[in-house]
């Protein structure tokens, strides 16, 4: 290109960036940087990027998310709010920083070495060394370590179904008056005579014995302590368990965690926490009493090391979640017994996370139903307690706390004489109805998708098979506003084509189970918009490929996808010309023709009706730098690049390259080093290959994948969530 055509022509800045970050293979890097992205542009981000979005932590809002320059740059492209909370990650630990109860909004960090990311009214993302989030806890903040490690993000909303708890059942009603505000009392003094139960007191351990010898006395069989390692030795969660008989791979899980603060003096914890663990053990206790043969099975768990990080939950759903188990539910409940005397209300807060919408609403119906509780939802205190670890790892929860805060929090006179016990009992009632009507109570789809039918008038809703015992059909809700449906229909498929809607109008469609009892699962919504004219196509990407052009993008979801038509134009930003005669029904395409530059690109989207979308953001390949390799381009390197899509399910794509001939070996591992698959073992000569593992027999979780050439190996790490 002339000077002279590039004054005429006066391209976007972007692509005169992309001309000089190409020209300089800047975007061959591999650097990440941590995003934030908010959790309703997600998904349309997933579908807008070729590289994986590593998704890091979640939050109400947004989500905490690495990519690479690559992906940065399609998603700033497409418009998407996607900004940057730190360009240089990983120097250093992060944590999310929460607010001290008795110091609302006010949080500072004076005389600390560490840096705020990220505020908010609620918390902070705080990225500083280890023993920063120490000082802070002692300070009487929550302080939420974030790993790198990558999580599952879910995004479906979910609703309770007219009528599911619509008045008292009397076999509840019978259960919970079992519920002894003298046992409760019992166990939180036993527990407060331990003294204080911080994570680095010498007596963890006689702590853990003594919740654990609190299960066998009530009549659980199987009780086991969980060990994990923290600050150079080990801290035991307590697991106790009664098995499920109809559906025991899947359960339901009721905790609070075990242990106190502060670390000095005597710190009886007896509303934090002891009252939560009371809770857990006289649930298990009365179930024990009667004799209660769950469906599901139930485990009742105290967690260790909360207060230094909500370390025993965090370890305990991040393993539950590499195998991938089926928690149904987890309910937490911490300082559950502390009531201002002085007020005539009986008021206790139910915090909620998003898509566990239908718990908060369950819960607080259990409560109007069987208890003289106010239920008040709330936001707050959601990342200061054993729940947020299990939703970071993609399950259901619900957290109940008292709706005084206590005076005495984390102080020595933190004593049963200051607790109302009647008020804890009512809570402890309330959660073992809750536990009982969540036993009763159908599974809830998995996987459910929404993808436009493609002829204006129709939506395909799609989702995993459930196993359900006493299976009868599942419901199909739709509407024009979350959670409220003008029309609802049976089906036995595990699919359905909703007809009869308007173009360009969005949609919200619920699925749930329902058993032959008439009994209604969980409500799982996502919505969609039925179109014409299929979507643009987005995740367009180009770059040089030995002597020619590499062309990659997403693949459109319309059901009535016929292809794409690729535009090329050399020298300008107009007179685009098509590539192809007939739609091109791949995602990635070679472009050979020719050697002048810069060379432009747009795609279209094509369906069997004929209708085209509108054209995809332009995208420019620059002139390559000769840097050694015969014909102009660059050299091959010895390079693994990162499977895309990551998190996948089941298939995903593999790229590498070799810069020599000789044997190629590209494996897949598990987490504990076991060989998975074999893709690859053969000779090669230098050049870039793509590989696709098709992993339908896997089991969902974490896996490793590792390309061997003449004496050099790397590995990625690749998540499949099914």
């Amino acid at each position: 290109m002339t000077s002279s055509s590039i004054n005429r022509l006066k391209p976007p800045a972007f692509i005169v960036l992309a001309l000089i970050l190409l020209s300089t293979n800047l975007f061959s890097q591999t650097d990440e940087v941590l995003l934030r992205i908010p959790t309703d542009q997600f998904s349309e981000a997933s579908r807008t990027v070729l590289t994986s979005l590593r998704v890091y932590h979640r939050f109400p809002e947004f989500l905490l998310v690495g990519a690479d320059f690559k992906a940065l740059a399609q998603l700033n492209k497409a418009h998407l709010n996607a900004s940057i909370i730190d360009d240089r990650p990983w120097s250093d630990s992060y944590a999310v920083v929460g607010t001290h109860p008795g110091n609302k909004h006010q949080r500072t960090y004076t005389g600390l070495s560490c840096r705020v990311l990220h505020s908010s009214p609620d918390f902070d993302i705080v990225k500083a060394a280890p023993q920063v989030f120490e000082q802070l806890r002692e300070l009487g903040y929550t302080c939420v370590e974030i790993e790198r490690w990558e999580i599952p993000a879910e995004t479906h909303v979910t609703h309770l179904p007219l009528g599911a708890v619509d008045r008292p059942n009397d076999f509840i009603s019978d259960v919970i008056a079992n519920v002894s505000d003298t046992v409760i009392r019992s166990t939180i003094q036993g527990l407060g005579d331990l003294g204080s139960r911080y994570w680095n007191n010498t007596n963890h351990d006689s702590v853990s014995r003594w919740v654990k010898a609190r299960y066998i006395a009530a009549g659980i069989a199987d009780v086991a302590l969980d060990s994990f390692q923290y600050g150079g030795g080990w801290q035991a969660n307590v697991v106790a368990t009664i098995p499920g008989t109809v559906t025991p791979s899947a359960e339901l899980i009721v905790g609070g965690h075990h242990d106190d603060m502060p670390s000095f003096g005597q710190a009886p914890g007896a509303d934090d926490n002891a009252s939560g663990t009371a809770a857990a053990i006289e649930m298990a206790r009365v179930l024990k009493l009667i004799n209660y043969q769950p469906a599901y099975t139930m485990r009742f768990m105290g967690y260790a090391a909360e207060e230094a990080g909500l370390l025993g939950s965090a370890s305990y759903a991040q393993r539950a979640r590499t195998a991938n188990r089926d928690i149904r539910c987890m309910q937490n409940y911490d300082m559950i017994a502390n009531r201002n005397p002085v007020q005539t209300d009986h008021d206790v807060y139910i915090v909620w996370y998003t898509t566990s919408e239908a718990y908060r609403d369950l819960h607080a119906a259990i409560m109007t139903h069987y208890t003289v509780l106010n239920p008040v939802p709330t936001i707050s205190y959601r990342s200061g307690s054993d729940s947020y670890s299990f939703w970071q790892q993609n399950y259901r929860t619900v957290f109940c706390i008292e709706r005084d805060f206590s005076p005495y929090y984390h102080t020595s006179n933190d004593l049963l004489q200051y607790l109302d016990i009647a008020y804890c009992t009512e809570i402890v009632k309330s959660g073992l109805a809750m536990l009982l009507t969540l036993d009763m109570m159908p599974a809830s789809v998995a996987g459910l998708q929404i993808r436009d039918w493609g002829d204006g008038t129709s939506l395909y809703a799609s989702w995993d098979s459930v196993q359900v015992p006493d299976w009868y059909r599942y419901k199909v809700y739709i509407g024009t506003v979350p959670g409220v449906y003008t029309s609802n229909s049976l089906v036995t498929t595990r699919w359905t084509r909703l007809n009869g809607l308007t173009a360009g109008t969005r949609y919200y469609v619920g699925v749930s189970i329902v058993d032959l009892a008439g009994r209604e699962g969980v409500i799982i919504e996502l919505s969609g918009v039925p179109k014409v004219v299929p979507e643009k196509p987005t995740g367009v990407w180009v770059e040089n490929y030995a002597h020619g052009a590499l062309l990659t993008w997403r693949q459109n979801l319309e059901m009535d996808l016929q292809g794409y038509n690729i535009y090329r134009s050399i020298d300008s930003m107009t007179s685009f010309v098509p590539l192809t005669t007939q739609p091109y029904t791949d995602t990635l395409c070679i472009d050979t023709a020719g050697t002048a530059w810069p060379r432009f690109y747009f795609l279209t989207a094509i369906d069997s009706s004929g209708n085209e979308s509108a054209h995809s953001d332009t995208v420019v390949l620059g002139p390559v730098v000769s840097v050694g390799e015969p014909g102009g381009g660059r050299p091959f390197t010895f390079r693994l690049e990162q499977n895309y899509p990551n998190p996948f399910n089941p298939m995903t794509n593999i790229g590498f390259e070799v810069n020599g001939s000789g044997v190629v070996s590209l494996k897949v591992f598990d987490v504990l080093g076991r060989e998975v698959v074999t893709l690859v073992d053969e000779a090669k000569s230098p050049g870039r290959y793509d590989v696709v593992w098709d992993a339908t027999t896997a089991a969902s979780g974490v896996y490793f994948c590792t390309l061997r050439s003449d004496g050099k190996v790397t590995t990625k790490r690749m998540l499949l969530v099914k």
